[in-house]
Order: structure tokens, then C-alpha cells, then sequence
């Protein structure tokens, strides 16, 4: 009957649905990179705590006397 005001509409949809895919893909490698960066600091995290638990640990001697501040690997200060 009455031909429809804009003609171009479908064009513009489609230029519309390209112009949110693009920004979409943007915001998904934006939260890729984060992850990433997530993971690379859990990993720091991960092999600090390994080395920390792989040191010998320094300990007290209880048979020796309160009053030296000497640590023997072995024993622990108690607390």
C-alpha cells in the first residue's frame, strides 16, 4: 500500500548488528586478557607457596637455655 519511510532500514540494522558484534568481541577479549592475567598471578602465587613449603624450616632447641636466641633446624619456637 504506502511504501515504508526508510528505505534503508535493513541496511542499518545490519550495519547496527556489525557495529555490537564488534564491540562484543571486544569486550570478550578484554575479559580474555583478565583471565589471563588472573591466572598468570595464581601461578605466581602457586609456585611462591611451593617454595615456601619446600624451605627448611628454622626452629628452637629446647634443651638449650631461654636465654640464647640460637635456632637448630628441627625444632620450632612453640607458638
Amino acid at each position: 500500500m504506502f511504501a515504508p519511510l526508510d528505505m534503508h532500514g535493513e541496511a542499518r540494522a545490519d550495519l547496527h548488528r556489525a557495529a555490537r558484534l564488534s564491540m562484543l568481541h571486544e569486550r570478550v577479549v578484554k575479559r580474555f586478557e583478565k583471565v589471563d592475567h588472573s591466572a598468570d598471578a595464581v601461578e605466581t602465587a602457586a609456585d611462591a607457596f611451593v617454595e615456601a613449603t619446600h624451605q627448611p624450616t628454622i626452629m628452637a632447641d629446647p634443651s638449650r637455655s631461654v636465654g640464647r636466641s640460637q635456632m637448630t633446624p628441627g625444632w620450632t619456637l612453640g607458638l
